[in-house]
């Protein structure tokens, strides 16, 4: 085996697959390693959850509005409170909480509103949260989104988007 470090010796890539060498391609004074870049876009299906009917949100402990046990990739989350900005949104992936903002934090302390494209906003006196990431937020075992009142009882009503790994 050659060491990698030692620039005088040559290495060799065998694809033992297709039982030849790699293929790589010039590029002026680089060589460079052709690699099969391609997706397969069925592998993800589209997947989503919806609730219009609303659920009830106390301060006592995080409620769980939607959760998912499986691999993908989210795209979308929406958590809508017709009547109040006293509430937290969470996001758990994979087991371990990567996300928790009460509203009035995102709106009038980040100035989070929406419209500057961030990927993550609220709108609609801070009652309104979404989020849209903008690069990978994969899963492998599962995620949740939840919320929790901060005070009174809140109803709040959500969708969110995902593929699901296939």
């Amino acid at each position: 085996m050659a060491d990698i470090n030692d620039r005088t010796q040559n290495v060799s890539l065998h694809d033992e697959v297709n039982d030849k060498p790699v293929t790589t391609t010039d590029l002026g004074t680089k060589t460079l390693l052709d690699v099969n870049a391609s997706s397969d876009p069925t592998q993800y299906v589209l997947e989503s959850d919806y609730d219009a009917t609303g659920d009830v949100v106390t301060s006592a402990a995080d409620a769980t509005l939607f959760s998912f046990s499986g691999a993908g990739v989210i795209d979308f989350v929406a958590i809508t409170c017709a009547t109040s900005s006293n509430w937290e949104a969470i996001i758990v992936v994979d087991g371990t909480e990567k996300f928790r903002s009460a509203m009035t934090n995102l709106g009038s302390v980040l100035g989070l509103t929406g419209g500057n494209g961030e990927p993550i906003w609220v709108q609609t006196a801070n009652k309104q949260f979404r989020w849209s990431p903008q690069g990978n937020a994969g899963f492998t075992s599962g995620f949740a989104i939840k919320a929790r009142a901060i005070g009174a009882n809140v109803t709040l009503t959500h969708i969110t988007l995902f593929r699901e790994l296939q």
